[in-house]
């Protein structure tokens, strides 16, 4: 079958500066700064740029390192990289301008940071793996599986740095913070507690500010630890106001930029307080700290801005560094009432539109609060808006696409769940009077929550806790039967606390009672259950594993249905009984036949997000949004 298909080029975007550290190296002869942006599938990018003289350059990391969160360079001049999402160890020449793969399989999961010492590149991945090169033999030396010995194992290595006695310090995080020595000596890891870390999840940097003290941000508290045992020596809190703090060290003093408002502070070491140093110094609560030259403050936006500040004299400028280019979707919604496809690429927490009738595509800048990505867009009729979920703070967003888009007043904040413990939004959707978003909760905790938001007052109401121990992963709305379907699994967010359960469930929920009608498993073994879309029998699309099963929540029945398609991707309906999925490479309708699902490819495409709205199939695929016209 061969129908009308409209391709339409997903407009460039801000690429994201996020997670990465920034260093300086030599390159093209001169000192610069470096730091990293997430690149996606094509790959990640090195931006190097020189505050002094204002210039920059830009290297290409190879297809499938789609980010460099670990920047650190070597008494050669070489530059190590720490890669993801696969682990991987890397190293940029700057004489011979060459990225070269030096490790790779040996970590599996998102390297998160990392430190290079004398002889050897350390570096992390998640869950608490530990790799150990010897860069001067080039030889790998030693992979710690974990490297935390105590219980629970902390996963996440953000922020790892040489000792004053040529140690390694790790700061671990998640589901406990925890501190880790590493002996490059005799290769051998001790963990420690300290009391000021008991029951908290995670660190936010760490520095030697002498010999014998260590500064450790937690939450919004710097305490100051004697080394090497540890013990608390004080406890510096945030200024008032201030939700979060990140630091570097200045000619041997502590700097801290603050969010949300970006003020530089300095840590006052006679009075144990922090000094705010200059006002409103940075835009945006998602920046990057590092030094120049030992004499400046320094910090790069995620949008892009490099700052720099000269904290004697005061004197400051910016420089942008242009990172724009092509990033895939990460969110859509059509939206033919207001002539629009919105869109929403990873982790940069933007957004952009598409005019229908042109073509025409705009980055239309910010769309949420906090760090992240916008994971789900719906349209919402009644109040002629869109509205858009976000990690990290499962927040949701109202954009009047006939008002200019000006961040934080359009989109504004229409409501948020964060307070509940909820970081990540799993599902979205209109009931036709109310909006249900499914959210996963803060790493290092179990218990995922369903939420009714009201699109007009902006009230929210949240249910944690559908089924103890358990993270709410999709979620498929009936608003003719006036059911909310969730699925849930045994697992937290990324991996980040062991499971207490054994078995995932699927559940049903009133709309109008408020109230779980029935929680149910799919089987005993199943881990890991989704609900997919509704089938035309009014039964749920349900998996577990390899399979699908018709689910019957009024009855409690589940009907096997045969095995998941070999790279199955999803599923939706368009409300007249008519199923579509992307499956293989391909875009299609898919068939129920009593027992079984058949599938009818009707495009190439590797589709994602797929809607169906006034007979019009569109979906995501590659840099590009498709809208199918399903009758003539």
């Amino acid at each position: 079958m061969s129908l009308p298909i409209r391709r339409f080029r997903i407009p460039d975007s801000r690429l994201p500066f996020i997670n990465a550290e920034i260093a300086q190296v030599t390159f093209q002869g001169q000192p610069h700064l470096v730091s990293s942006i997430v690149g996606g599938a094509p790959g990640g990018r090195l931006y190097f740029w020189n505050p002094d003289t204002g210039a920059c350059g830009v290297r290409q990391l190879p297809k499938g390192a789609s980010s460099a969160y670990m920047i650190r360079p070597a008494s050669d001049g070489r530059l190590y990289l720490g890669c993801g999402p696969g682990g991987d160890l890397l190293r940029y020449d700057p004489v011979a301008d060459r990225v070269e793969t030096l490790i790779t399989g040996e970590l599996k999961g998102i390297t998160w940071g990392g430190c290079v010492a004398d002889r050897y590149a350390i570096w992390t991945a998640s869950p608490g793996h530990v790799g150990v090169y010897d860069w001067r033999e080039e030889r790998l030396v030693k992979v710690f599986r974990p490297i935390d010995a105590e219980r629970p194992e902390a996963l996440y290595g953000h922020h790892i740095i040489e000792t004053p006695e040529k140690k390694v310090l790790l700061a671990m995080d998640v589901p406990q913070a925890r501190l880790v020595i590493l002996d490059p000596k005799t290769m051998t890891a001790t963990s420690h507690t300290p009391s000021v870390l008991v029951g908290k999840t995670s660190t936010h940097d760490a520095a030697f500010l002498d010999p014998h003290t260590l500064a450790l941000m937690e939450g919004n508290d710097l305490h100051l630890l004697r080394y090497p045992g540890f013990e608390p020596a004080d406890r510096v809190p945030a200024p008032q106001g201030v939700k979060g703090m990140r630091t570097c060290v200045v000619d041997g003093q502590l700097y801290a930029i603050a969010r949300p408002g970006g003020d530089l502070y300095r840590l006052d070491r006679a009075s144990r307080s922090w000094e705010l140093n200059h006002k409103a110094w940075i835009e945006g609560d998602t920046f990057t700290p590092g030094v120049w030259n030992d004499r400046d403050v320094c910090a790069v936006t995620v949008d892009g801005i490099a700052h720099r500040l000269n904290p004697r004299t005061g004197q400051s400028d910016q420089l942008d560094l242009k990172a724009t280019g092509p990033m895939g979707a990460h969110a859509l919604c059509a939206a033919p009432d207001a002539g629009l496809i919105l869109g929403a690429p990873f982790i940069n927490q933007r957004f952009w539109t598409i005019d229908i009738a042109t073509g025409e595509g705009r980055d239309c800048g910010r769309a949420a609060p906090g760090g992240g990505q916008i994971n789900q867009i719906i349209w919402e009729p009644l109040t002629g808006r869109a509205l858009m979920s976000s990690y990290t703070s499962s927040s949701v967003t109202a954009y009047d696409p006939t008002q200019p888009p000006a961040w934080p007043d359009n989109p504004r904040v229409l409501c948020s769940a964060h307070d509940h413990e909820q970081m990540r939004p799993m599902g979205l959707a209109h009931d036709g009077r109310h909006v249900w978003m499914a959210t996963s909760p803060e790493y290092g905790h179990l218990g995922g929550a369903l939420s009714r938001i009201d699109p007009q007052t902006g009230e929210i109401r949240i249910w944690r806790h559908l089924l103890p121990g358990q993270k709410v992963n999709a979620l498929v709305l009936d608003p003719t039967r006036r059911r909310v379907y969730c699925s849930t699994d045994i697992t937290a967010d990324a991996n980040s606390a062991p499971p207490t359960q054994t078995t995932g469930h699927l559940v049903a929920f009133d709309m109008d009672a408020l109230a779980v009608l029935r929680r149910q498993a799919i089987r005993p073994d199943a881990t890991h259950n989704f609900v997919r879309t509704l089938l035309p029998t009014g039964e749920v699309l349900a998996q577990a594993g390899e399979e699908f099963y018709a689910w019957d929540a009024e009855k409690g029945r589940l009907r096997p249905l045969g095995p998941v398609p070999k790279n199955f991707r999803e599923a939706t309906h368009d409300g007249a009984g008519h199923l579509y999925a992307s499956i293989d490479g391909h875009v299609g309708r898919l068939h129920l036949e009593s027992d079984r699902l058949r599938f009818e490819p009707l495009t190439d495409d590797d589709g994602r997000f797929l809607q169906v709205v006034h007979d019009t199939l569109t979906y995501a695929a590659g840099f590009e949004v498709c809208a199918v016209t399903l009758k003539a």
